[in-house]
């Protein structure tokens, strides 16, 4: 019996190709596409991210942020200034469904023009890029601005302006969030 090795050998040269080994962008091969960063993912239920935040805070990878309700990490190799980046998930069901996170330069004052978020905006743009594929699009939204966002699998990411200082993004499970909303809307929540 002969085997053709061609589809199997552009199998895994297709699969390490789509394999990325970015720390940050966490894209190794989740089929949903349920990745953040960092080892985060969407889903994720509520105990499994605070032991996985307190290991990383053991390590100082994350700090606490300025709330009780931030976690903290320094982005120090992926700009040309380090760049804080704070976020915290809403659960639904005790798993992540939203997981907003805010960047800003980490020498950002009202007097720092060079360190607003209008100029931060395209380089994070560039760095979600290269974490989680080209496809961005835009959008302009009415009150919000312009926002670039990402819809593979069941994730959904968006990327904009929130002020002067801080760049946006909200990544949510879709599946989640539809079945939230669909019990927001029987009047049943959780």
């Amino acid at each position: 019996m002969k085997l053709n090795v061609i589809p199997f050998v552009g199998l895994i040269i297709f699969s390490l190709v789509s394999c990325d080994g970015n720390k940050i962008g966490d894209r190794k091969g989740r089929e949903n596409y349920d990745s953040l960063f960092l080892g985060i993912h969407l889903g994720m239920n509520r105990k499994d991210f605070y032991d996985h935040c307190a290991e990383l805070n053991k390590q100082k990878v994350f700090t606490h942020g300025p709330t009780n309700t931030s976690v903290q990490f320094m982005l120090v190799n992926e700009l040309e200034q380090p760049v804080m980046m704070r976020f915290y998930p809403d659960f639904y069901k005790d798993k992540i469904v939203d997981m907003p996170v805010t960047f800003s330069y980490e020498a950002w004052a009202p007097w720092n023009k060079q360190y607003s978020a209008e100029l931060l905006l395209p380089e994070m743009l560039s760095v979600f890029k290269r974490w989680y594929g080209k496809d961005f699009k835009v959008m302009e939204h009415p009150t919000m601005g312009t926002i670039y966002y990402k819809m593979d699998g069941k994730r959904r990411i968006n990327l904009f302006i929130r002020d002067d200082q801080f760049v946006q993004a909200v990544f949510t499970d879709l599946a989640l969030d539809r079945e939230r909303n669909d019990e927001k809307s029987k009047g049943t929540t959780n």
